[in-house]
């Protein structure tokens, strides 16, 4: 069986910190993108640490545009742009 092919894919929304995988060995605090469509994602950076990375928790609190591919819940993006004038 072939491996399915991802398509990259840009999405906006506001980025928070929350606590996913709730009730789980695997529960943490994550930074999710929460879109205008009620899309609620984890955020990951590819080649960043998929559980604490600065790169990504400087987003939290920002409207950011992010670049990258969906697994699941989770949106493991290569891009991510502050596209609500603030300074990141």
């Amino acid at each position: 069986m072939k491996k399915e092919q991802r398509q990259l894919e840009r999405v906006t929304g506001r980025a928070e910190n929350q606590l996913v995988r709730r009730g789980t060995a695997s529960e943490h605090e994550a930074v999710v993108l929460l879109t205008s469509a009620g899309e609620r994602m984890i955020l990951q950076r590819i080649g960043g640490n998929p559980f604490d990375d600065a790169e990504t928790r400087r987003l939290v609190g920002h409207e950011v545009e992010v670049e990258g591919y969906r697994v699941g819940d989770i949106f493991r993006f290569v891009k991510a742009t502050p596209v609500d004038g603030r300074p990141g």
